[in-house]
């Protein structure tokens, strides 16, 4: 997807590709209030291509510092 330009909206799967995340850390990041989201005619969630890329580069890489690793 490198060099197909993206749509201006794009669902939490392509966002995930297209950062190199998981899904669940797209809508960790809607749930944090960082990603705009909307439904498509599908019904799926969409949230805006131009901003998932901002929001991946701001965010730290890793475990935040005092969550265990086993429970």
């Amino acid at each position: 997807m490198s060099d197909q330009k993206l749509p201006a909206w794009i669902t939490v799967k392509v966002a995930a590709l297209v950062v190199g995340k998981a899904e669940r850390t797209v809508y960790r990041w809607i749930d944090r209030g960082l990603l705009a989201t909307d439904t498509d005619g599908e019904g799926r969630t969409v949230v805006p291509s131009k901003a998932v890329g901002r929001v991946a580069l701001t965010q730290k890489r890793g475990r935040p510092r005092g969550i265990p690793t086993r429970r």
